[in-house]
């Protein structure tokens, strides 16, 4: 038998499959790889992400600084437009005026006036009277913003204008507002533009109607304020899209025709026209807000600054390009280099993110702070002007009592004595103990007439003037005889208000007490105090003067302020500031201040109910 020699089983036979060893540059051209990649792949990443977040935040600051600045200029509208109107009711309603309008021989009295008023306001550019028929009777010009106004010899026929036309349909007392358009003089625009804003009235006397009182003002001073912020362009159309203003020039629809989606990106469609009707595109960073001018509207529109805006511009994109490049050429001897500043990246953006969160919950813990701070300061005024007032009243209550006091005290004596000399009878007893009532009787119903005097309440009725007044005595009408100060008030017939009659009897309470202060103070001979209360043009008028010498004029403009006062350490400095605070808020009224016959007149302006 022959045996034959083999190898050993799959000693010799080929495997089925080979575990390789890794290949180290292969290892490190993969690593390298994968760096490469995750690289871009953040790199794209912290582009795109940063660049939302830009946006998100542009977004943010745009809608937030868009409406503050939009608030603040439809506030500023509101204030222009009733400062406009108070001039021109006080010119229409002044006899100077009406007696050139019914007579025109007063014609001296009337130019006076509106040379007066040109020079008190220099923003004004004509104040012009037109006729029933709308031609020019009386007109004064200003060439330029606080230039020196004249009279304007060559009149013109206003009739066809759609100011004079509007306006001759109101009914009296009522103010139309004209758009913003451009000076228009003998049937043509006036070149350069000069933008006019105006404002007229129709005059009547005895129901008849006899022309129309006009107001043209420069305005660039609402242009200037609608165009000037360092964040925003700012464009001026009218309801129909014609552009009035836009990139530092005018258009007139007339002359220079534009509509404003050729500007910006907007459509007719979402074109505001309704009063406080807003449009927002935050993708194209556009806000616009129709603000009422009386009876016209004027639309803005705010986009922001080229240079405001956040953006990735061409040289950003070069270096991104570059720094691919530097990565795809330094992806194999730089690849666990690079995972770290990458890591290094998210740190940073991880901290600037944290760092923007805490700065908004900083931002907003500051607004709140502020807002409860402003509070505290209301609070604190209330506070202080209730401890002056119970400081007067206390002060008040001893003068009232001094008087029966002493009486008391008197007929406590009397008493003694006549016991003490057995000549008390019945009747002297009985006599004695009613005067004593008497005084008693009198100093409860002082306690009640000041408990009812500082009552708060809120509560409004229609009430005579009169009756404010005549608390007033009740409070301090002792006290001021007492020091020999004479007060006296007149007025021309009954007028009844609507509010609340104890809040316009502190208000003459406190300038009644003012007068008297300053009266003792300066020692004055022969002191008055003189009201007078009258009807004037819809209003109650009421005046309060004395004999004291006056205010410094450099303190006029401050003594309405809180916390200033000219009494040095006796004075809390809120009550004229309280006093201004009741006749705005509480009456709709107004109050100013002058010095006049060698003292300090105050003069009240008050709606009356009726008008």
């Amino acid at each position: 038998m022959k045996i034959s020699s083999s190898p050993i089983a799959g000693r010799d036979t080929p495997l089925p499959f080979r575990f390789r060893p890794i290949n180290r540059k292969r290892f490190t051209l993969v690593l390298a790889t994968f760096f490469f990649l995750f690289g871009l792949i953040l790199l794209v990443s912290f582009f795109l992400f940063g660049n939302w977040m830009i946006d998100q935040k542009e977004n943010e600051q745009f809608r937030t600084e868009s409406y503050l600045q939009m608030d603040g200029k439809s506030r500023f509208i509101d204030l222009y437009l009733s400062s406009l109107s108070r001039s021109l009711t006080s010119i229409a309603y002044n006899p100077y005026f009406l007696s050139y309008v019914v007579d025109p021989t007063h014609i001296n009295q009337a130019e006076f006036l509106f040379l007066t008023i040109m020079l008190e306001h220099d923003d004004y550019m004509q104040l012009r009277f037109l006729g029933a028929d709308g031609v020019e009777t009386l007109r004064f010009d200003r060439d330029r913003i606080s230039g020196y106004p004249y009279e304007r010899g060559k009149l013109q026929d206003k009739s066809d204008r759609y100011y004079f036309q509007e306006a001759a349909k109101l009914p009296e007392g009522e103010i139309y507002s004209s758009k913003i358009d451009f000076n228009i003089e003998n049937g043509h625009v006036v070149q350069p533009f000069v933008p006019v804003f105006r404002v007229s009235t129709p005059i009547y006397f005895k129901g008849k109607f006899q022309g129309v009182l006009t107001i043209n003002t420069f305005a660039k001073t609402i242009v200037s304020l609608f165009t000037a912020s360092p964040i925003f362009e700012t464009t001026l159309f009218d309801t129909d899209g014609f552009l009035i203003y836009a990139q530092g020039k005018y258009y007139d629809r007339s002359v220079r025709p534009k509509r404003v989606w050729d500007l910006l990106p907007i459509t007719a469609e979402h074109l505001p026209k309704q009063p406080q009707q807003t449009y927002l595109s935050a993708p194209h960073k556009l806000y616009a807000k129709t603000i009422p001018m009386g009876t016209e509207i004027l639309n803005v529109a705010f986009s922001p600054k080229p240079d405001t805006v956040i953006t990735f511009g061409e040289k950003d994109y070069q270096k991104a390009t570059l720094v691919l490049i530097l990565l795809f050429l330094g992806a194999f001897p730089l690849s666990y280099l690079l995972s770290r500043p990458i890591e290094h990246m998210f740190d940073t953006v991880t901290r600037q993110q944290e760092e923007l969160q805490e700065l908004t919950r900083t931002l907003e813990q500051r607004v709140s702070e502020k807002t409860e701070e402003n509070a505290r300061k209301d609070r604190m005024i209330i506070h202080q002007a209730r401890l002056a007032e119970l400081g007067e009243m206390i002060g008040n209550i001893a003068h009232q009592w001094r008087h029966p006091l002493t009486r008391l005290s008197l007929l406590l004596q009397n008493l003694k004595a006549f016991h003490a000399k057995e000549k008390l009878t019945p009747d002297k007893l009985t006599e004695m103990l009613t005067t004593a009532h008497e005084q008693i009787f009198f100093m409860s119903d002082t306690i009640d007439n000041f408990k009812d005097f500082y009552k708060p309440t809120e509560e409004t009725i229609d009430f005579p003037a009169r009756q404010a007044y005549d608390k007033v005595l009740d409070i301090i009408g002792y006290d001021l005889k007492h020091k020999n100060i004479t007060i006296t008030c007149t007025t021309d017939e009954t007028l009844i208000l609507h509010g609340n009659p104890n809040a316009l009897a502190q208000v003459l309470l406190n300038l009644i007490g003012n007068a008297r202060d300053a009266l003792m103070e300066r020692t004055i001979p022969d002191a008055v105090i003189a009201l007078h209360a009258a009807r004037e043009s819809g209003s109650l008028r009421i005046t309060v003067h004395d004999n004291a010498g006056g205010i410094p004029p450099d303190l006029l403009e401050k003594i309405f302020e809180p916390y200033f006062s000219t009494k040095a350490e006796k004075g809390t400095g809120i009550g004229l500031y309280m006093v201004r605070t009741i006749i705005q808020e509480k009456f709709e009224g107004s109050i100013d201040v002058t010095n006049r016959d060698g003292g300090a007149h105050f003069t009240l302006h008050i709606p009356l109910p009726h008008a």
